[in-house]
């Protein structure tokens, strides 16, 4: 995985320039570390790494909506005639979705973690 190219396209999906992305790495780092954690234990970084570069951006994009979200402190403005709302909760959940579908791009190269075994008396 390319922590350069994972940057470039978490980029573009938040609609940031690649200098203001940029300042962004150390999140894009810790997705790139995240899925690497899940990850099946044979899998060939190499062979699977435009899917895990997206994957990792868009859990990037996922991370830096919540950290947006969480440090608003206004959530709309005025200037004369003209409101200006920003809905940063829809902005969270589309980042969500976004990350939900690259994640199942790269399902097969996943850990399954979400199944649970219950014994039945």
């Amino acid at each position: 995985m390319d922590i350069g190219k994972i940057v470039e396209r978490f980029a573009l999906l938040s609609s940031l320039t690649l200098e203001e992305a940029s300042t962004f790495t150390y999140i894009c780092n810790d997705a790139k570390n995240e899925i690497v954690s899940k990850l099946l234990p044979d899998v060939d970084l190499s062979l699977h790494s435009e899917r895990l570069n997206a994957a990792a951006a868009a859990l990037s994009l996922y991370s830096y909506m919540q950290t947006k979200a969480l440090a608003q402190t206004v959530e709309a403005f005025s200037a004369g005639d003209v409101t200006v709302k920003e809905n940063l909760t829809k902005a969270v959940n589309v980042a969500y979705q976004v990350w939900l579908d690259e994640k199942i791009k790269i399902a097969d190269l996943l850990q399954d973690d979400n199944f649970v075994f219950w014994r039945v008396n």
